[in-house]
């Protein structure tokens, strides 16, 4: 299952979710030039998710979710004009797992 916030999008395969850029938010920035994505481990709804330094702007974007980071898009901080893409394979920032499942339902 897929959701959206202003964003970000989160996608629930099993009990990994998924979390890339909307499209909203990719034309809100700009061209994207440089991107720091938080620490694997321990995350909190609303603490930052991801820096990112773009054409238009930069912006502090918050996670959606609390849980644990177990993955982040290592290709994306070495050449961050991936999150300009449509596509989800590369797009993504990151990879969360102990959910909420409530947490995910209210997006």
């Amino acid at each position: 299952m897929k959701k959206m916030t202003e964003q970000l999008w989160v996608l629930q395969e099993s009990d990994q979710y998924i979390i890339g850029m909307a499209p909203c938010l990719q034309e809100e920035a700009g061209d994207v030039s440089y991107v720091n994505i938080a620490n694997i481990g321990e995350i909190e709804a609303d603490d930052t998710l991801l820096n990112l330094e773009a054409s238009k702007a930069a912006i502090e974007v918050p996670c959606p979710l609390s849980g644990k980071i177990v993955k982040i898009n290592e290709a994306a901080i070495d050449n961050p004009a991936l999150l300009n893409s449509e596509q989800a394979n590369d797009n993504w920032i990151a990879v969360l797992t102990d959910v909420d499942d409530s947490e995910f339902e209210a997006l």
